[in-house]
């Protein structure tokens, strides 16, 4: 999660407002959906790809077109301003649109937990926060460490009680004991230190959600005005891109050989665990009693608390802006199920 700053927003903000006549020209209920995916083609978006190639998208006559993402092409710029139907983002992204007054919402919250994990060797394992007063802490910044105060602050702490050490993306500081506890997220730094040996039995693993503090990931979004033109293709897209997540959930192997001819440069072994750790993001909580994509409201407004405590946003905001239920909701629940 990084934050939107302010040029970024303001950027948003003159590019939705240049798209806006352009998205109304379009023709409402467009068959042809441009959706932008988070990052580059891989695991983590491994449902649509498989609804992409396994027909699942025509099947319901929509022509589905994949965009990558990545630094330079951010989905909320391109969503915001017309160039894209559809796409991926996380929750703190579509708060801080609403908060500066940009019209995305959320459609269905797929990621159901935060992906960020906090992991200590299990010689330096604490029984409380408070056992981490003093010592450094490697998180990554710029929005991404506000998981980790909120952490420290339902135990009556602060960042000032703790060292924060700017980590980047390598796991080696970590284990040469540059500091004691290290930001991770499940389908990537984990999976990485397990290829090396180091499994899940040698750390101690703290979860925010443990501390009423985590800030979901991946999330499906569109415009508000997309939306309302569209409501019946944005409900066949949610409906095709579940299938091709049940099919991920009943047939890993399958899927992986799907993602891997569809992205040819991707390694095997690295994308299998990749895979293991989405499907266990996208079927636990509340997916499990109300299925695929459930947006819990509670889960909002406790980002949104987070959000503005820590000063990402300047504004409150009304969570229930953030998202917009009746697509999904209208969607049987057999469609959305998390096992067979």
């Amino acid at each position: 999660m990084k934050k939107i700053n302010c040029i970024f927003l303001v950027g948003i903000m003159l590019i939705c407002s240049l798209g806006f006549q352009s998205c109304k020209n379009k023709s409402a209920e467009s068959n042809n959906i441009s959706l932008r995916l988070l990052w580059f083609p891989h695991s983590q978006f491994a449902g649509y790809i498989v609804a992409l190639e396994k027909g699942y998208y025509k099947e319901v006559n929509l022509n589905v077109t994949l965009q990558p993402g990545g630094p330079d092409l951010s989905p909320t710029k391109s969503v915001a301003s017309g160039s894209d139907d559809i796409g991926i983002a996380i929750p703190n992204q579509i708060i801080a649109a609403q908060s500066n007054g940009v019209p995305l919402v959320s459609i269905a919250q797929m990621f159901q937990d935060s992906p960020n994990r906090y992991i200590l060797k299990k010689e330096n394992q604490i029984e409380n926060l408070s056992d981490l007063k003093g010592k450094p802490i490697g998180l990554w910044l710029g929005g991404d460490e506000v998981e980790f105060i909120s952490m420290l602050k339902s135990q009556g702490m602060t960042e000032k009680d703790v060292k924060i050490i700017p980590q980047s993306y390598s796991v080696v500081p970590f284990l040469e004991d540059n500091y004691v506890c290290s930001m991770v997220t499940l389908y990537g730094e984990m999976n990485f230190l397990a290829a090396q040996g180091w499994t899940k039995d040698k750390f101690q693993i703290l979860s925010p959600k443990d501390y009423n503090s985590a800030i979901y990931g991946d999330l499906i979004f569109c415009r508000e005005d997309y939306l309302k033109n569209n409501k019946e293709n944005v409900k066949k897209f949610l409906e095709a891109s579940f299938k091709g997540w049940q099919y991920c959930i009943s047939n890993p192997d399958e899927a992986l050989k799907i993602v891997l001819n569809y992205n040819k440069e991707l390694s095997e072994d690295e994308q299998k665990l990749v895979m293991q750790s989405i499907i266990e993001l996208i079927t636990s909580g509340d997916a499990q009693q109300y299925g695929l994509g459930y947006i819990n409201p509670q889960v909002l407004e406790n980002a949104e608390r987070i959000l503005y405590d820590s000063k990402q946003i300047e504004n409150r905001v009304d969570v229930k802006k953030t998202y917009d239920a009746s697509a999904i909701e209208s969607i049987d629940i057999s469609l959305k199920k998390t096992s067979n």
